[in-house]
């Protein structure tokens, strides 16, 4: 019986018809799974040829203190089987002290764009860390030993920072134990049966040396994650050699019992550690980085021999530190690679080497092109800065884009020029006879150091007219932790359009909030802190700043840390509060906006802003406080001024970062 026709118009589909689009519907979804069978199937061969990446980072090791690097330094067989295996870079700078360090590395970012002085909160949510990018990319990520890129949140924490697991210490202090009334925060670190964290979890006792504790839990790491079908990324940090000098009873038994015997004996178990943990990877397949945070000490030896300077200094052995590259068969052995490269760059070269492109916006570069194929790096400055709070001032270090001259501010005092070229040391200061070169880089530096600090804030229209929000970088935007400045540009206002009693001109609810009393001028309301102004003109545009520096003790055991808060209003300081509880700051409210009405704007830095103009007091010892007063006076030392958000504000043809 055949089937009834259709009628024109009809819509019924006939049986004949049925079963071609039954026929067709099979016939496309099977090609649809198929399509996405050979996909994802074409996906994980990708993924699966991506190398994987060991990222081993030494804590203090100076330029002498390996064989690899400088040929009189200390022998350390596994370390130059790497060199020699792989490209070694003999100019490669880091930072001068651990976490400013460890945030470029994980940022490709100079470590003050996050606010890292060497102190700060945590890398900003906005900045992908290398982690995560690999995390992009499919890979497994992990991380053993010392974190030090930001404790003071869980949110900056590692799992929150593109790790799937952790296992070792958030800072040193923390191998010793947690916070206590007992030891008023006051701990010293210990190799000895240290106290660990796993995934975040509290501090737990662990039986051994820590070099062979995190050793042993990275290479159990290792045999779970090579048993995967999927690439990794693991970032093993040591603390040696770092202090206390505590090596295991079995490496101090084979050199002498002195300071430097000492050393020498964490630094041999250090080695052993590194080839154990090479020797556990697939070595064509795995990109191995071998890297030390910044320079050594100088207490136990000549770290950082034949160049001039110390950890937590700002000279050329400061920063200069070993930097290795291995990947047999994917990159050239036994290479020297002498341009100048930095810490910087290990963020993009990795990302690269993975088949992953990284932001943009990043400071470093990759440097494959250079290892592969000789092509040179584009000339490039970089400055490198700490604050410190008690003397209101920088320390700082500007090395110019052709390498040669190096500017170097030590201590908060005026800078001395080194020309590396006739003394490769970089301890001759020739200041003096070249005035004009000084001041030149001195201007190039403060120039850099303001583009560094000022914040990228994205701004948005609030629900009322006239009315802007500001959001993102929640820990430097806000009156939180360590350097901040906030300045508004408001007004003028139409006559009239401010209320009789008190307009809020600017909040950031619940923290703080800007008022405008009529006949009284603006009021700061801040905790229970109450900062006022009188020299606010509605009529015109007016320029009003805020700024501090909240400092827990826990980085300033020796004395109270310089807390203190500032209100400006148009260039002039209207009151100064010191002692400021920084507690007072609940950061469950970090993320709400910044909003300012009538028209206004902001604009944010993340370092505390002065001028030569206010009163000085530093709170150091008093053979120094004098020293550190006419250095003020003479406007000689290096002060991040107020300038940095004023010039920016109220200014014709001012433009905001």
């Amino acid at each position: 019986m055949s089937a009834t026709p259709a009628a024109p118009g009809d819509n019924r589909f006939t049986l004949g018809g049925i079963l071609i689009l039954a026929f067709l519907l099979s016939w496309l979804a099977g090609l649809k799974n198929l399509v996405l069978e050979q996909t994802q199937s074409a996906q994980a061969e990708d993924t699966a040829r991506r190398p994987n990446v060991l990222l081993i980072v030494a804590d203090d090791l100076g330029y002498n203190d390996t064989d690899a690097i400088n040929p009189g330094g200390l022998a350390t067989p596994h370390i130059t089987a790497l060199a020699r295996g792989g490209v070694t870079f003999g100019r490669h700078y880091a930072d001068a002290t651990c976490t400013p360090s460890r945030v470029g590395i994980l940022t490709g970012r100079d470590p003050e764009r996050s606010g890292f002085r060497p102190v700060g909160t945590e890398i900003p949510a906005e900045y992908t860390t290398l982690a995560e990018a690999f995390r992009v990319l499919g890979y497994a990520t992990y991380l053993t030993g010392k974190w030090h890129a930001g404790e003071e949140r869980l949110a900056g924490w590692p799992q929150n920072k593109g790790f799937d697991g952790w296992f070792g210490f958030l800072n040193q202090w923390e191998t010793a134990g947690p916070v206590t009334e007992a030891n008023k925060g006051v701990r010293k670190p210990t190799y000895i049966n240290p106290m660990l964290r796993r995934d975040g979890g509290d501090l737990e006792p662990h039986t051994g040396h820590l070099t062979d504790l995190l050793t042993e839990h990275s290479l159990a790491q290792l045999a779970e994650l090579n048993a995967r079908d999927r690439p990794w990324f693991l970032y093993h940090a040591f603390l040696a050699p770092h202090h206390p000098i505590q090596p295991d009873a079995r490496y101090a038994a084979r050199f002498p019992a002195t300071p430097e015997g000492r050393y020498t004996a964490l630094v041999t178990q250090l080695d052993d550690a590194v080839g154990r943990l090479v020797d556990a990877v697939d070595r064509e397949n795995t990109l191995v980085v071998f890297l030390s945070d910044n320079g050594g000490t100088n207490v136990e030896r000549d770290n950082n021999y034949p160049y001039y300077g110390k950890k937590a200094e700002t000279y050329e052995g400061s920063y200069r530190t070993p930097l290795i590259m291995y990947w047999p068969g994917h990159l050239p052995a036994g290479k020297t690679v002498d341009d100048i490269v930095m810490n910087l760059d290990v963020y993009p070269t990795v990302l690269a080497a993975a088949g992953g492109p990284p932001p943009g916006d990043i400071d470093g570069r990759n440097l494959l092109p250079l290892i592969r194929e000789d092509i040179p790096l584009a000339p490039r400055a970089r400055a490198w800065e700490v604050y410190g709070p008690n003397i209101g001032a920088l320390s700082f270090s500007y090395l110019e884009a052709e390498g040669r001259f190096r500017l170097s501010a030590d201590q908060g005092f005026p800078p001395g020029l080194y020309d590396l070229a006739s003394a490769p040391a970089g301890d001759t200061d020739i200041a003096p006879e070249h005035a004009g070169r000084t001041a030149e880089l001195t201007g190039a530096f403060w120039r850099e150091q303001r583009d560094k600090s000022l914040l990228p804030v994205p701004a948005r229209p609030g629900a009322a007219a006239g009315q802007t929000l500001y959001t993102g970088f929640d820990t430097q935007r806000s009156p939180y932790r360590y350097g901040f400045a906030i300045g508004l540009e408001l007004g003028p206002f139409e006559p009239g359009s401010l209320e009789a009693g008190t307009t809020v001109l600017a909040e950031q609810a619940p923290l703080w909030s800007l008022h405008y009393r009529e006949g009284h001028g603006i009021e700061w309301r801040i905790g229970d802190s109450v900062l006022q102004g009188a020299a606010f003109e509605p009529d015109r545009c007016n320029s009003v700043i805020l700024t501090g520096y909240f400092q827990p003790k826990a980085h300033l055991a020796k004395r109270d840390p310089l807390s203190r808060v500032k209100l400006y209003s148009n260039g002039s300081l209207m009151a100064s509060e010191k002692g400021f509880d920084h507690d007072r700051v609940d950061e469950t409210h970090l993320h709400s906006p910044t909003v300012v009405n009538g028209g206004g704007r902001a604009l944010f830095a993340n370092i505390m802003l002065g001028t030569y103009s206010e009163g000085f007091s530093p709170r150091l010892a008093p053979e120094l406080e004098s020293l550190y007063r006419s250095l003020h006076d003479a406007r000689q030392l290096p002060l991040p001024e107020l300038a940095t958000l004023d010039d920016r504000l109220c200014r014709e043809g001012a433009i905001p970062p």
